[in-house]
């Protein structure tokens, strides 16, 4: 009995030491600084839910924004935000020729 004891104590501190050391090796080879400069350089500055499953986003990237929709199938950019939040929309391009 006594040395089931010592052979069950082993095998516990074995797999201790084997869980300790996996952690060490996961925690080197991830790169922990660059997910952390990501966040500095993504931002979130505000979003609005207009409903359920849709939201609308304004994001900061570096010094530029961005208006984005985000729904439970897919991201798209609306617009690409000017300093007073308003859409940098050109306006000649929309006109229609109407001849």
């Amino acid at each position: 009995m006594n040395s089931y004891s010592i052979n069950f104590t082993v095998y516990i501190l074995a797999m201790i030491g084997f869980i300790a050391v996996a952690l060490y090796v996961y925690k080197k080879t991830m790169n922990c600084n660059q997910i952390q400069k990501n966040k500095e350089y993504l931002k979130v500055e505000n979003y609005m839910k207009l409903s359920p499953t849709k939201t609308l986003y304004v994001i900061q990237a570096g010094s530029e924004r961005f208006l984005i929709a985000g729904d439970s199938s897919n991201t798209t950019m609306l617009a690409k935000l000017n300093e007073n939040n308003k859409p940098e929309i050109n306006i000649e391009s929309d006109k229609i020729d109407r001849g």
